[in-house]
């Protein structure tokens, strides 16, 4: 994209200024054709507007600028071309300012003007994504991310549907096939229509009151009815891990305290625990450490990004997976409590990246 900056001459009129740049450009038409006609047709008017705009500006200035003779076509009267020769000096004078600091104008805006992709995501929120919009703001890939975050089988259907080019979604070991994760996904993750990035992968585990910390190490522990749980909100995907969790852990849900308490997400459920209104909550290593609680790992998750197998040679697609396995995108990850970037980032079949 470049900016073009031209000078555009105009008449002072008691009823405001009139644009003067189509008899300029007439007038100098007419000098080298020699005819009315075939200027107007050089500067793309019509001959009847040729001709009003010449009588209109002759009227403005009480005399004739163009003399029409039958059979000898049109010149210029003196004062047409003393009226060309001034608007050329003044060209002449001005142009090379207007291109001078027009050169600068793009110097100044850099590579923001430079025709930029633009990939479309919609999906679960995660830090990561946070880490890849920074990083495209500042570095030289010519794309751009335009987040819209929604559920993740919300998402997947909307790269379903082309209402995206990205969707984002997490996924635990602990998902395995006949799960109901793994039952809301399948629909939207066939092997043929789509390809998946493995992007990092994250902590999920008991944020408590530090107090708790020798004896709560497990999520048996959560059976004691000392303990007071607070969960996640139901529909939530990090419920759905907990459950999981849970259920592989050999624990009743109905033998937890609180088990049917919520709280809206991740920072909500860490603060209802940082003041005392629960003991323990599920989530993240981040949120505990932001918050000063203790912390127990019970599971990781992945963050994978679906795009659809038919854009996979996509110079776009390269462009992201460049990106993502650069030293400063996986440094930034890994600062990231609880956080690991993929070690081996690529394209892969949705049977080799996920556990089912």
């Amino acid at each position: 994209m470049k900016f073009r900056f031209e000078l555009s001459p105009s008449i002072d009129l008691a009823e405001g200024p009139q644009p003067a740049g189509n008899v300029f450009s007439l007038l100098g038409a007419i000098r080298e054709t020699g005819s009315l006609q075939q200027a107007a047709l050089r500067v793309g008017l019509s001959y009847r507007y040729a001709w009003g705009s010449i009588r209109h500006w002759e009227s403005l200035f009480d005399r004739s600028i163009v003399t029409m003779q039958r059979g000898k076509g049109a010149e210029l009267t003196r004062f047409g071309e003393s009226l060309l020769v001034a608007e050329n000096r003044v060209r002449e004078v001005v142009e090379p300012v207007i291109e001078s600091a027009a050169a600068e104008f793009h110097r100044y805006l850099g590579d923001s003007l430079t025709s930029r992709t633009q990939v479309r995501f919609s999906g679960r929120p995660d830090a990561a994504i946070d880490v890849m919009k920074d990083s495209l703001a500042i570095g030289e890939a010519d794309m751009s991310l335009d987040t819209v975050f929604c559920g993740a089988v919300d998402g997947l259907i909307c790269l379903h549907e082309r209402q995206a080019e990205l969707a984002g979604f997490h996924v635990s070991p602990v998902h395995q096939p006949g799960t109901r994760l793994h039952a809301a996904f399948k629909p939207w993750l066939k092997p043929s229509d789509v390809r998946l990035v493995r992007v990092a992968w994250r902590d999920q585990g008991l944020m408590m009151a530090p107090r708790l910390a020798r004896s709560v190490k497990s999520v048996a522990d959560l059976a004691s009815p000392e303990i007071r749980f607070i969960n996640r909100e139901r529909g939530s995907s990090t419920r759905a891990l907990f459950d999981q969790v849970v259920a592989s852990g050999g624990v009743h849900a109905e033998r937890i305290a609180g088990y049917e308490r919520y709280a809206f997400g991740n920072r909500m459920v860490g603060e209802a625990v940082q003041h005392g209104e629960a003991d323990v909550g599920f989530g993240l290593r981040s949120t505990a450490e932001t918050l000063g609680l203790h912390y127990v790992p019970l599971t990781r998750e992945a963050y994978y990004l679906a795009l659809r197998n038919s854009d996979r040679d996509a110079a776009w697609v390269t462009a992201l997976l460049d990106m993502l396995r650069s030293e400063q995108v996986a440094g930034q990850i890994s600062a990231i409590p609880g956080y690991q970037p993929e070690p081996s980032l690529r394209l892969m079949p949705v049977h080799e990246a996920l556990p089912w």
